[in-house]
Order: C-alpha cells, then structure tokens, then sequence
C-alpha cells in the first residue's frame, strides 16, 4: 500500500436538481476494520462552487455537510468541491447531467404469478422500459416501493425491505425479472442518468487481502465519490 494512503479523508456526495446538497466525510478505515465506514472527519470549511457562487456548508452532524437552498444545483451546470484536510488541498469536480428523455414503459402493472402446490404457476410477463440514449450516456435504474407498510410477494420472504437498484450502463432500455420484485404494492420507478465516474466507483473493484487494486475515485488527494445525477420517474403498481 501506498505511504499516506490512510491519510486520505473519504468523500461520498451526490449532486441532485432540487435536493439540497449532503457531504460525508470519513477518515478511511483500516482493511481489518470491521466498521462500515472511518470515523468522521469534522470541523472542516467546506466549499463547493459552481464557477460562479462559492457557498460554504455546514456541519449538521459529525462529518456530514449540508447546504440547504435546494435550487443551488442545476441541471447541465458544474461543480467543484474544495476543503484542507492535513495540510493538503482536497478536490473533485462534476457535471450535472441532463433529465432522461423519451422515458416509457410497456405497462403501469406487473403481475407476480403466485405459487400454489399442484398447479403450474402463469409465465412472467415482464414490463419493458425504453429511454432516448444516442450517446452511449450511463444509466441507472431504482424500484422504490413507496407504501407504508410493506407486503411481502411471498410469506415465506423475511428479509427487511430495501429498494431494488441497478447499474445499468450505457443500455437504452430494461426489462423486470420476477426477482426484480419481492414485495407487492404501489413503486416509483426511477431512471437516473448518471456520470460515468459513478458507474466506474460502483463496478471497480473493491480491495480485499487477496487483491489491493485501489477503487476507483475522482477526489484529487482523497478517496471516494463526487458526483451529480438526474433522475425522471414512471410508476407501477406489483400485483399478484
């Protein structure tokens, strides 16, 4: 490993239109920790500037920065992040990309074929989302399911809730699989384009002690992410 490598501050940000802004700071644990994450780095003057305005974010709780005007990120614009962290300068830039276009879908409702002993169960028919993608653009698909109490698809599932997301590349379109849905009920649907760089930090490698390959980051002198995303929104009610 590197000299200095575990004096790299931890970044982990994500830039959405009409959100207001969250940075997290962490100190970057060791490789036998068994934390989720280092501890957070606090009382840091962070900035972040869109080339025009610089604006100063505060610290809401230890090692998370927030900047509330929700209109201070836009569409199309550029960002860059900047604070001191042990005598050096940290950095990261990006884009906010544009709102998916042509964002459609073959069905507001997807049927789970039930189970039943001594019957054949229907055949899946899965819902086709299709988008605009003429540039080998980066996307990313969330199911959320926005009910307040949740149904399980299966009596037999006891795992806790969690939203079904996907990395999907520079596709144009995606079909649901029947494991795409484990619980019933109302979702949003939503396709985020996202930057490249994120797509690289989500499918890079992580290390491990049989491989040290560093994952992949775009924060000049730290680690982590900085990045910016647009999402647009269908909906689809899961049924059975």
């Amino acid at each position: 490993m590197e000299a200095g490598y575990y004096d790299r501050p931890v970044v982990q940000a994500f830039l959405i239109p009409g959100v207001p802004i969250q940075v997290k700071v962490y100190d970057q644990k060791f490789m036998e920790d068994t934390i989720t994450h280092g501890y957070p780095v606090t009382g840091l003057l962070l900035k972040i500037s869109n080339g025009t305005q610089q604006v100063l974010l505060s610290e809401t709780s230890p090692g998370v920065y927030e900047y509330a005007d929700a209109g201070f990120v836009k569409d199309l614009q550029h960002y860059a992040l900047s604070f001191e962290y042990l005598g050096k300068t940290i950095t990261a830039a990006t884009t906010v990309p544009g709102k998916p276009t042509g964002f459609r879908a073959t069905s507001t409702s997807q049927v789970l074929p039930e189970f039943s002993f001594g019957a054949t169960p229907a055949d899946f028919v899965p819902v086709v989302y299709n988008w605009n993608n003429v540039t080998n653009e980066h996307f990313m698909m969330v199911f959320k399911n926005t009910d307040l109490y949740k149904t399980p698809a299966d009596s037999r599932f006891t795992r806790t809730y969690r939203d079904m997301e996907s990395i999907l590349g520079t596709v144009s379109t995606y079909q649901t699989q029947q494991m795409t849905f484990n619980f019933l009920g109302n979702y949003q649907v939503l396709l985020f384009h996202i930057n490249e760089e994120y797509s690289k930090a989500i499918t890079s490698t992580s290390s491990n002690s049989l491989n040290l390959t560093p994952q992949y980051t775009n924060v000049q002198n730290g680690l982590g992410i900085f990045t910016a995303m647009r999402a647009d929104t269908l909906n689809v009610v899961v049924t059975h």
